[in-house]
């Protein structure tokens, strides 16, 4: 059965938000994997062997299993959204939107970097640095929900100094969190 013409909106704007979650769902579990399978290349031979091969192949099938095919069901259903209600694009909450979705785009392009680095045992970031590159996606879903649901009350301005007061708190926390982890000088 052939939905009725005026669903495709709605079918559209619901596979938008499952590709949104199905898109972070992976991002998230890639991060988890990308620590884990750091801290295995600090073990000796063979078992770091086994687990690189390991987690190699469990972040190749998240990234093009899950993330990369999440993100560009995102892209082609945002996309036909615009395409069927053009007005949008002039609204200012569609422009911090688009700006986020860019953002989005690059943080991915990171993610398949870093597993590449990953995967040929040539990643030198901390624990901490991959941490912080975890809480990036973070930063972003959260921005896009509330540009998203703030999108009547918010224009681009208060948005773009939103995300840059959200982005200062996540800095002092990040901060701090290194200031708990390092010794001190008395221990």
């Amino acid at each position: 059965m052939e939905p009725a013409p005026s669903s495709l909106p709605a079918l559209l704007g619901a596979a938008h938000l499952l590709a949104l979650v199905g898109y972070f769902a992976a991002v998230f579990h890639l991060v988890r994997l990308f620590n884990a399978h750091r801290h295995a290349l600090t073990k000796w031979e063979p078992e770091r062997g086994a687990l690189h091969t390991r987690f190699a192949g469990m972040e190749r099938r998240a990234l093009f299993g899950l993330a990369w095919p999440m993100l560009l069901l995102l892209l082609v259903t945002g996309a036909w959204m615009l395409w069927l209600h053009p007005g949008l694009i002039k609204e200012p909450f569609m422009m911090v939107k688009l700006g986020l979705v860019a953002l989005l785009f690059g943080y991915q392009l990171m993610v398949h970097r870093v597993q590449g680095r990953l995967n040929a045992a040539d990643l030198n970031w901390s624990g901490v640095r991959l941490w912080v590159f975890g809480h990036g996606s973070t930063l972003l879903l959260v921005a896009l929900v509330l540009s998203m649901a703030l999108r009547d009350h918010l224009g681009w301005i208060w948005g773009s100094i939103g995300l840059l007061v959200l982005g200062g708190v996540i800095a002092y926390l990040i901060a701090s969190m290194r200031k708990d982890r390092e010794p001190s000088e008395n221990a």
